[in-house]
Order: structure tokens, then C-alpha cells, then sequence
């Protein structure tokens, strides 16, 4: 894997090709709307996907232990290949991280189902991320139609596959592309998915917009330069 020129402040690992995409647009282009400042940062995608990430992390992130601040660590429920309580699962790969050098600088996020639930809100934004062309109440009567989104619920039962139905109305495929538009156009001001949150707050927390009080120490890590960042997938093999 080839080493970026600098070290990251923050190192993300994700399950996926898809959740790398969305994770490096939200981190690139979003910081305002998140709350956080610019830092350097490098996603990586996990090459067992959702299930090696809840069982060892720590060993595609080991190479950055000493050089970069934080770690997030991002994967699905669904796929995780345990059925355990969400909030066990995220437990019980922090105390891993920690005991392998990560402790009191990593986060562990499970999302709940799946990452496609981030892009349903009542907004303008779904819309655009989908290519819908229509807008959002037509998109929203649509899927109700289907008996993808019932009335009454704040999001489809099953985002992954409202969306899927929606980008093969619009002759369009689940690709990284979509997931880069899903980070870039969603409007997440009012996201309450539980996951997103932490992810928001953590981030908040570990770089806060200039002026607002850090939950870290005011100086800069050595890797940790506005505007500077990088991506690599975890070695295949």
C-alpha cells in the first residue's frame, strides 16, 4: 500500500468501497455543515468488509498507531456476522483497539442497518442524491406507492433497497459515484439516525471549528495540515 506524504491526523476504516466514497466526500467537502474543522485524513477499506472490521481492525490500522491522532472505525449492521446488541459489538472493538494502542483517541460506528439509511430525510437533498428528477414529494408518493416507504415511518424499513429500487426507476446503478452524491447532496441538518450523530459529534469533539472550544488540545498533530488529504484501500492480501 502506498504510504501518503504525510501522516493523517485521523485514519478511517470502512467496510466497503461505497462507505470509503461517502466517508472521503464528507470529510473533503462537508466540514462546515458538520461542525468540524479541516484535518488530514486516510480512509481505508477493510478487505474482509463488515466482518473485518468488527474483528480486527486493529490490524489494518496497526501501521498508524504512532503517526496519527484518531481513528474511526465504520461498518453495517447488517453483514456484520453478529447479532449482538449494536452497542456491544461497538464495546467490544474499542476495548480491542484499545488494548492495541488506540486507547482514548478511536471510535467505533455501527450503522443501523446500513448506510443508506443516512440519505432518507424529508428533504431536497435525497432527491438530488438518488438522480431522482422529480423532487422529493414525488419521490416520496412514489415509494409509498411501491410499499417502500410506508406513511407515518421517518424513513423506508429498508434503505438499501428503497434506494436501489429508486436509481433503477431512474436507469441509474448502486455505484461509489452514488455514494459520493449521497455524502455530497444529502441534507443532513435534521439526520437523526443515531449513528450519523455519534459520527458528527465525535468529529466535533476531536476537530471543532476554529474558535469553538476543543475537546482536544489546541495544537496541531505533526500529520495534520488544513486542506491535506489522502485515501488508500487496506492491502487485499
Amino acid at each position: 500500500m502506498r504510504c501518503p506524504e504525510t501522516p493523517a491526523s485521523l485514519v478511517v476504516v470502512t467496510a466497503d468501497r461505497m462507505m470509503k466514497a461517502a466517508i472521503e466526500t464528507l470529510l473533503r467537502a462537508r466540514t462546515g455543515e458538520l461542525g468540524i474543522r479541516r484535518m488530514s485524513f486516510l480512509v481505508l477499506r477493510h478487505h474482509e468488509a463488515d466482518p473485518g472490521c468488527r474483528t480486527n481492525s486493529v490490524e489494518v490500522a496497526r501501521g498508524h498507531i504512532r503517526d496519527s491522532r484518531h481513528l474511526l472505525v465504520l461498518f453495517d449492521y447488517d453483514g456484520c456476522g453478529s447479532r449482538e446488541p449494536p452497542g456491544q459489538i461497538e464495546k467490544k472493538v474499542e476495548e480491542d483497539l484499545a488494548r492495541n494502542g488506540w486507547k482514548g483517541r478511536s471510535k467505533v460506528i455501527v450503522i443501523v442497518p446500513e448506510l443508506e439509511s443516512w440519505i432518507w430525510g424529508r428533504s431536497e437533498g435525497a432527491a438530488r442524491a438518488l438522480h431522482w428528477r422529480r423532487g422529493f414529494p414525488a419521490l416520496r408518493a412514489w415509494l409509498a406507492a411501491e410499499g417502500l416507504w410506508p406513511a407515518g415511518d421517518p424513513k423506508p424499513p429498508d434503505p438499501k433497497a428503497a434506494a436501489e429500487r429508486v436509481l433503477e426507476e431512474e436507469d441509474e446503478d448502486l455505484t461509489a459515484e452514488f455514494y459520493r452524491d449521497l455524502a455530497a447532496y444529502a441534507d443532513f441538518r435534521d439526520c437523526r439516525d443515531p449513528a450519523f450523530r455519534r459520527l458528527r459529534d465525535t468529529l466535533r469533539e476531536w476537530y471543532p471549528a476554529r474558535g469553538e472550544s476543543p475537546g482536544e488540545s489546541g495544537a496541531r498533530s505533526p500529520g495534520e495540515s488544513p486542506g491535506k488529504t489522502s485515501s488508500e484501500s487496506a492491502p487485499e492480501s
